[in-house]
This record gives structure tokens, sequence and C-alpha cells, in this order.
């Protein structure tokens, strides 16, 4: 996934990119919850949307921003609000890798 830096720090072009996925209003509704998240808890990170393949790249905390160095309250925040939605939703299925240090969640939207 290329990382572009301009958009982990704009919130706003990221929901963008979920908005256009062409994804049903369900998963767009919840990839937004999941940015809100990511975003209020100051990490940046990237969206790569292919079919029913949704992957989040943490890369670091704000304001360091040093790839793979986290705030360990902030990566727990979003990791509980990811867990909640898999949850309720029992079409997503997730899964987490380290890819040069960072953490990417792998969402995988079942049954579209």
């Amino acid at each position: 996934m290329k990382i572009d830096i301009e958009q982990c720090r704009e919130n706003d072009k990221i929901k963008d990119l979920i908005s256009k996925s062409g994804l049903p209003i369900k998963y767009i509704k919840i990839l937004n919850r999941i940015s809100d998240t990511i975003y209020i808890n100051s990490i940046n990170y990237n969206v790569s949307i292919d079919k029913n393949i949704i992957k989040l790249l943490l890369i670091s905390s704000k304001p360091e921003n040093k790839n793979g160095v986290y705030n360990t309250i902030s990566l727990t925040n979003i990791l509980y609000r990811i867990k909640e939605l898999e949850l309720n939703n029992n079409e997503l299925k997730t899964i987490c890798k380290t890819i040069n240090n960072m953490l990417e969640v792998q969402m995988e939207l079942q049954n579209l």
C-alpha cells in the first residue's frame, strides 16, 4: 500500500475515499466510525479498499510521526472499537499484521 502522508493528515480525504468506494452504505458508515476513532486517537493512517477487502494501515502516533511508534492507549482504543464493530457485524472478519513495523488491520466483508 502506498503511503500518502498528506492523506494521512487529513481525515476528510480518507472519508472521501471511503464514500467513493462503491461499498454498501452500511459498510461506509462502519468505516467512517473507525476512521473517526483513528483520527480522534491521533494516529496517522491510510486506507485501501479493494472489492471486499479493506486495509487500514496504522502508521504512527502524532506528534512523533515515526513509522511504527504508537501511543498504547490510542492503539488500544482503536482495536477495541474495531473488535466492537466486528462483534456487532458477523459478516465482518478482521486480522491484524505488521508490515515494515506498522500495523495493518485487514477487514474482509463477507457475503457482499
